[in-house]
This record gives structure tokens, sequence and C-alpha cells, in this order.
């Protein structure tokens, strides 16, 4: 009676046993249909077929301080995610805290509207921002924001500029008398009435700024002493001035001609 027992329970034992090899073994099928190895199981489920292909999106500048007359350059990094291949279409706008199209300032953003993305790297696509002379008499605020749309969904990212109503000019170290590289030679801008003029001397020689016609003029001797800034203050002027601002110390004059609107 003992010896007919043993036979069924040793044909369960290798029952289980060999039930057992099919799961982890080289043939068969594991529940999910796929083959039985171990590496294309962890890899499956790593980032399988189940796993959703997307883009990741990110942008090297959130913030951004700034000034009247300026461009800055935001970018954006696209990088797949799951072997996501393909084009992204990117929309970029101004706006204003409230997310309304910004109606002031006459600021404008230009860059691509479609990038292509691949598996094997990221890439990348620059937005210029450029902010006019005129702009602003106050600070001001606006974002920049870049909608970003593929086969694997949407995202908005957004950059937050400030801009102080300033108009820098800086003579570079090493400027001296090269008259034709002053950075205010023959130009022609115009400013809102209270913004600020701001030159700064970086140039180890004196640059004294000229001014006419209700544009201040800097003190001589005293004045353009090297590392020295002097700025223009255009709140007292009258809108339509129209006056020459350059430098004064050499032969020839190296002026813009600015206007107050």
């Amino acid at each position: 009676m003992l010896r007919n027992m043993r036979t069924p329970l040793l044909a369960t034992a290798l029952g289980l046993s060999l039930a057992g090899c099919l799961t982890i073994g080289d043939s068969g099928t594991t529940p999910n249909g796929g083959d039985d190895d171990m590496g294309s199981t962890m890899g499956s489920n790593t980032t399988g077929s189940n796993a959703t292909p997307g883009v990741d999106v990110t942008m090297d500048r959130a913030t951004v301080s700034t000034e009247l007359g300026k461009t800055e350059v935001v970018t954006l990094t696209f990088t797949s995610v799951n072997s996501f291949t393909g084009n992204v279409t990117v929309t970029p706008s101004l706006v204003d805290g409230a997310g309304a199209v910004l109606t002031t300032g006459g600021l404008t953003v230009a860059g691509p509207t479609s990038v292509s993305v691949a598996a094997s790297a990221p890439a990348s696509a620059m937005y210029t921002v450029t902010i006019p002379t005129d702009a602003t008499a106050t600070q001001m605020t606006a974002d920049l924001k870049l909608e970003v749309a593929s086969s694997a969904g949407t995202k908005s990212v957004t950059s937050a500029f400030t801009i102080a109503p300033n108009y820098s000019v800086t003579y570079a170290a090493g400027l001296a008398a090269n008259v034709a590289m002053h950075p205010l030679t023959g130009l022609k801008f115009k400013l809102k009435k209270g913004a600020k003029i701001v030159l700064h001397n970086a140039d180890t020689m004196v640059h004294v700024t000229h001014g006419d016609n209700g544009f201040k003029h800097e003190d001589i001797p005293t004045g353009g002493q090297p590392n020295g800034i002097y700025t223009i203050d255009t709140s007292t002027l009258a809108v339509g001035t129209s006056g020459a601002v350059g430098c004064h110390s050499h032969n020839t004059p190296t002026y813009a001609t600015v206007t107050i609107d």
C-alpha cells in the first residue's frame, strides 16, 4: 500500500518541476506571450512596447532680465522618451501676466516652428526676442510662451522677461579714438519720455558724453573718466524732442540722433 502511494507523489513532484522550467527556460512563452528570456522581459518592463513614447522639453532661461534695444535668445531642448521620433510643432508668442497676447512695447519673437526629434540625440531650437528702444519708459514685464505639440501630446513652457527702461551703451576697452567703432556713431533711435540713456566708459581713456537740445551734456573736464557711468534722464524732455548724443572727446563726432516719442 505504501509503495502505490509513492508513485502518484513522485509524478506530482516531477510535474511541478517541469512547469517551472517553462516559465524561466529557453523555450516556451511567458504569460504575456513573449520569449521566456530574462533580458527581454526586463527590457520590455523597463522601456518596452507598453511604454508610451514622448518628448521631454526643457528651457535654458526661465527668467530673463534685459533692457531697451536688446535681443535675447531662449533655447529649447527636445529629448526623445521611449524612442519617440518625429516632428514637433512650436508656437511662440509674447503674452502679459494674465496670458493675453502682449499689445504694448512692440516686442517680437522669431524662431523655428517645426523641429525634428530623433531617438538617438536631443534636438534644440533658439527663439530670439527683440526689444525696441522705445518699448517702455517704466519697468515692463512680459512672458515668452512656447507651446510644443506632437503626436505624443502638448506642453507649454514660459520664460519671464523683466525689461528695465534703460538704453545702455558701453565704450569698450581699447576703443580709444577709433571713431568708426564708437557704439553710437550714426545711429538713429527713439526712446519713450522718461527712459534713460546709460553710458559706461570701460576704456582706459576719457570719453565725455555730448548732448544737445535738452539732452544733458557731460561735464568738462571732470566727466568721461575710465570706468565711469554717465546717465541721461529723458523725463524732462518734451515728446518730439530730437538731439545728438555721443562722444565729445574726438575730432570726428560720433553721435547718434535720439528722438523722444
